[in-house]
């Protein structure tokens, strides 16, 4: 189970050293060792101060922890004809440091920091083929980055390709086959598959773009004074989904008692389908009245979502059904990069009407937590001229 948790490209100098130096693990359990062949994030923060605040604050720095997340893999685990198997599965990309440590219970503090700075930074290449583990991970004093230049008293750095322009990074996460051959994750060959691949846009320009900030605290040599933003918002953040859209009322025709509106939606700028993801989430247009009183009557919807099927043809609903059970892929209505889709509504215009109302609305259902529904984008129109 891999599920959103991701690797995403990250910046400069990095991370104090660290111990031994291992090879690529080339087996899926890979032997228990110790904490000291990966840095804290801590260790890290002694001098990137601004990109560790970031990376706290990101879903990665929480993806070994979040509540959400634990409920999904204990009840994975608890349906799993492999609990063993499912665990690691999901644990190798939600705390990837325990492809080399072996920590899949979490007990150590070092896998609790989720997707830390010290495995970014010393993943030396991906291979999507090698199932189980694609990452050739080579923890220790070498930290890579997308600078060709970058010096540091305190350990050795290396250009890496694969951090300054490479998808490859990000796709063994966000990218997963499950037992039944069905896509559950397909977030990588989206991209691929579409326009932003063939102009050399990667993921890293979106999820983590150039931002001002210093590379390394005060004290320390740097002539940069901007970072790639470590935050690495995606699909669980609706701001960063609400960038990728546009949204406009193309025409609204008022008759006596009814309104014809028509209005397209763009998926103007994410270079994947949108929703993106797990098909725990939903994009809704809603079309309505708003009254006097503020009330939205006469709401009517459009749905962009992408469903997964069980065997016996039900929708998935859950996080760890999706793993598991996923058979086939059924209605995919979501927005392609690019795309745009025109609606047509027919609504009811009361006397008291005050506008009509077309907004997005988005929900992701794999947080229980999480507001049922979040409003990203709103536009309104007199009902009348």
């Amino acid at each position: 189970m891999r599920q959103i948790a991701g690797v995403l490209a990250a910046n400069v100098l990095y991370v104090l050293g660290v111990a031994t130096t291992l090879g690529a693990v080339s087996d899926r359990a890979a032997p228990t060792t110790t904490d000291a062949e990966y840095a804290s994030a801590r260790t890290c923060q002694s001098c990137h101060r601004t990109i560790h605040l970031y990376w706290s604050e990101s879903e990665h720095g929480r993806s070994a922890v979040k509540p959400s997340y634990l409920a999904a893999l204990r009840s994975a685990v608890e349906a799993a004809a492999d609990p063993n198997r499912v665990r690691r599965d999901c644990v190798s990309c939600h705390a990837p440091t325990t492809l080399v440590t072996g920590d899949f219970e979490l007990k150590q503090a070092l896998a609790r920091e989720g997707v830390n700075c010290d495995f970014c930074h010393t993943v030396a290449d991906v291979d999507l083929d090698r199932a189980g583990h694609p990452f050739d991970v080579r923890p220790g004093r070498v930290k890579r980055g997308p600078l060709e230049y970058a010096k540091s008293p305190f350990h050795e750095t290396a250009y890496s390709p694969l951090h300054k322009s490479s998808s490859l990074l990000c796709a063994a996460c966000h990218e997963y086959t499950n037992d039944l051959g069905v896509r559950v994750l397909s977030t990588y060959t989206e991209w691929k598959e579409g326009p932003y691949a063939a102009r050399g846009m990667n993921c890293q320009e979106c999820h983590m773009p150039l931002v001002p900030g210093d590379s390394v605290r005060e004290g320390l040599t740097s002539t940069r004074r901007v970072i790639n933003l470590h935050r690495m918002t995606g699909g669980s953040a609706p701001s960063q989904v609400d960038k990728g859209l546009a949204l406009r009322i193309e025409s609204l025709t008022v008759g006596a008692r009814t309104a014809d509106v028509q209005v397209v939606v763009t998926n103007a700028a994410a270079g994947h389908a949108v929703p993106g993801g797990l098909s725990t989430k939903t994009l809704l247009l809603v079309v309505g009245v708003e009254t006097a009183s503020g009330e939205l009557l006469h709401r009517q919807e459009r749905a962009y979502r992408r469903e997964l099927k069980d065997a016996e043809g039900r929708t998935m609903v859950s996080v760890p059904d999706l793993f598991l059970k996923a058979a086939s892929v059924g209605e995919d209505s979501r927005l392609k990069p690019k795309e745009s889709r025109t609606e047509r509504f027919t609504i009811p215009v009361p006397e008291d009407a005050k506008a009509i109302v077309a907004r997005l609305e988005y929900r992701d259902a794999s947080d229980p937590s999480a507001p049922h529904s979040t409003v990203i984008t709103e536009l309104r129109r007199a009902p009348r001229l």
